[in-house]
Parts: C-alpha cells; sequence; structure tokens
C-alpha cells in the first residue's frame, strides 16, 4: 500500500485527493458523487456559498457541529 501512495507523488495533491475521496467514499464516510453532493448543497439547499473554487459553509455553527459528530 505504502508504494501505491508513494508512487501517486508524481501526479499531485490531485492523485491523493482521488485516493482519498475513493477511499472514504467506500467506506461510507463521504458520498460517492462529491461535487454532486456540493452542488446541491450550493445551489439547491443554500448551505454552502462558493468563493471561487471553493465552497464554504454559510453558518459557522452548523459547521461546528457536522465537526462535533
Amino acid at each position: 500500500m505504502f508504494g501505491f501512495v508513494f508512487g501517486l507523488g508524481d501526479y499531485g495533491a490531485w492523485a491523493l485527493f482521488t485516493l482519498t475521496r475513493a477511499w472514504l467514499a467506500a467506506r461510507g464516510r463521504l458520498p460517492r458523487n462529491l461535487m454532486a453532493f456540493l452542488a446541491d448543497a450550493h445551489e439547491k439547499r443554500g448551505v454552502l456559498r462558493q468563493v471561487g473554487p471553493v465552497y464554504q459553509f454559510r453558518h459557522l455553527e452548523l459547521q461546528h457541529r457536522l465537526a462535533r459528530r
């Protein structure tokens, strides 16, 4: 496993992000389609705001509450 992750270092942060996202989705800790989830939370539910390429919580208390889970 270490060799696989070490080999991904040549591809930079994107490869590590993709690997981590797949691992967390497989364990049920992250939605399988993360970008669709974020778009829904931003456009339809208004929970997130988009500042450039970054999503932020609109309400700091909601962020803290979810972090405690």
